[in-house]
């Protein structure tokens, strides 16, 4: 009997254990609309607008593939 109740006990104390982590991430039962549990006390899920990205310069880009060696770089040559 009592091996049975360590037993019980122990698994609550893992599931109480387990919610407690997910509560403090503020996954619990909020659906992340921020209704006072998690963190979220009323903010809203608004999503920031992406940063503008650099254009490309055609012409640096084409550049910098020229100054490429054309030859084929043979990692094992100084140990050949």
């Amino acid at each position: 009997m009592r091996n049975g109740l360590l037993k019980i006990l122990a698994a609550g104390l893992f599931v109480a254990l387990f919610a407690a982590g997910a509560e403090a991430q503020g996954v619990g039962g909020t659906n992340g609309m921020g209704n006072g549990f998690g963190g979220h006390h009323g903010q809203k899920n608004a999503k920031k607008p992406d940063p503008p990205k650099p254009k490309v310069d055609e012409k640096a880009y084409r550049a910098a593939l020229k100054q490429l060696p054309d030859k084929k770089y043979d990692a094992w040559g100084g140990v050949r």
